[in-house]
């Protein structure tokens, strides 16, 4: 456990070269290959990594392919649903039939309406909640 809890700590650096040097070690033997897709899925979570995440998966997805279990697809692609923009939901969209990605039964179809919820609301309330959010903090009434 305390293993685990070293490893998805990786996925919370902030400065990309820490960011790349995490991503590299999800295929070059660093990381198991069986915990490597779930290191992926944080990276692809984290506001801070989810952009490098991404290109390094579509940079070396076939490398995942030959080291990853394929049990462990499922979860790390349930990073995805982070991919909260327009450009990056088509991204997404286009990436897994180009590559016949399979994740089973309707695993695929959930992310991407997940995904599509996700980019909707961020287009419809993101500049209302920014607005809301950069409020100072209102004094508690008494």
């Amino acid at each position: 456990q305390e293993e685990q809890r070293y490893l998805y700590a990786l996925a919370g650096f902030r400065q990309p070269e820490l960011v790349r040097r995490t991503l590299e070690k999800t295929t070059n033997g660093e990381v198991r290959s069986q915990d490597a897709p779930f290191l992926m899925r944080a990276l692809l979570v984290s506001v801070h990594s989810r952009g490098l995440a991404w290109d390094y998966v579509k940079d070396t997805w076939e490398t995942m392919a030959r080291q990853y279990p394929g049990s462990a697809y499922r979860r790390m692609y349930e990073g995805v649903t982070a991919l909260v923009s327009p450009e990056w939901e088509r991204d997404v969209r286009e990436f897994f039939p180009a590559r016949k990605i399979v994740l089973g039964g309707k695993t695929l179809e959930q992310y991407l309406e997940q995904l599509q919820i996700a980019v909707r609301f961020r287009e419809r309330e993101g500049t209302a909640l920014a607005a809301y959010l950069a409020k100072p903090p209102r004094a508690p009434r008494r």
